[in-house]
């Protein structure tokens, strides 16, 4: 029998994490569960202390900093193939809810698709109102103009492969995507090659950008990522992220610095790319501060 671990990272948020853990104890197909705690600054490592298990289905690991998103779920990846033996490892935010029929869809469509590595299924809002849920990797300049609140909107059209383009996977109702975002996906270790998959994320990314990095490692090794689009999980979004960085202002900085390095190691920007899209970006964050400090946006 396939064994399927499921990671969850933990920042100064127990609640939520040990609502998911319970959750998920109760999804057959689960083999078990590694909960990182990301150094958390509160109580948290005396609330998750209670998650343990006498069958040792619950694996609790406390990081001895926080490294941000792939370093934490990094450690919990690392932990579930050497550890446990795990065929498959989800990565999933606190804030989601997921079913055990779209796990086993997702699984089934990353079997079906040839030189396939993850997979992941759409995304809705507590609401049930549809969210992004997949990216197709840009060139640097398109990806500035997917940056800014107004280009975004206004080049819409160019920016974005709608579902109905997306080539097939493996199975119908499934399409190829370069990336997804990092709530919920499953992997498949052993399609990558020897020592990759303890590679999975850029540590040095604090947070941000992790998956289209990601989609990019995917690319280099020539596999893809498929999006089964006849299932979809709940994810409460930001509910996890605003635990560790609360300011609009400062989530934009740590979106751009990120963004920077991704261009620069990614996208083999040169300094005079880089530099231009360190005034656009600055722009950005200008139109930011203006919409939420002087017209009260939220978003």
């Amino acid at each position: 029998m396939d064994k399927i671990s499921c990671i969850v990272l933990n920042y100064n948020d127990a609640r939520t994490t040990c609502g998911l853990v319970e959750e998920l104890l109760g999804i057959n197909c689960l083999d078990s569960v590694v909960v990182v705690d990301n150094c958390s600054t509160d109580d948290s490592w005396v609330q998750l202390s209670g998650l343990a298990r006498p069958d040792g289905r619950v694996s609790l690991i406390r990081a001895e900093q926080n490294g941000g998103y792939g370093w934490g779920n990094q450690i919990g990846v690392d932990w579930a193939v050497d550890r446990l033996g795990a065929d498959y490892v989800i990565v999933a935010n606190p804030d989601i809810h997921v079913s055990e029929e779209c796990i086993l869809r997702v699984k089934e469509a990353l079997d079906r698709t040839e030189r396939c590595a993850l997979a992941s299924a759409l995304v809705e809002s507590p609401e049930g109102k549809p969210l992004f849920s997949y990216w197709m990797l840009l060139p640097l300049w398109k990806d500035l103009l997917d940056t800014g609140l107004v280009t975004r909107r206004l080049f819409a059209r160019w920016l974005n492969v709608p579902r109905e383009r997306l080539k097939q996977g493996g199975l119908s109702g499934c399409r190829l995507v370069d990336a997804v975002p990092g709530s919920f996906f499953m992997l498949r270790p052993d399609r990558f090659p020897e020592g990759e998959i303890h590679k999975v994320f850029d540590k040095r990314i604090f947070l941000y950008y992790e998956e289209k990095v990601l989609g990019q490692k995917l690319k280099a090794m020539g596999l893809t990522a498929v999006l089964a689009l006849d299932c979809s999980y709940v994810h409460a979004h930001s509910v996890s992220i605003d635990k560790s960085v609360k300011n609009i202002g400062d989530k934009q900085r740590l979106l751009h610095e990120s963004k920077l390095y991704y261009y620069r190691e990614y996208l083999h920007a040169g300094p005079v790319k880089t530099a231009a899209a360190r005034v656009f970006l600055g722009l950005v964050l200008a139109e930011v501060r203006f919409l939420t400090g002087v017209c009260g946006m939220r978003w």
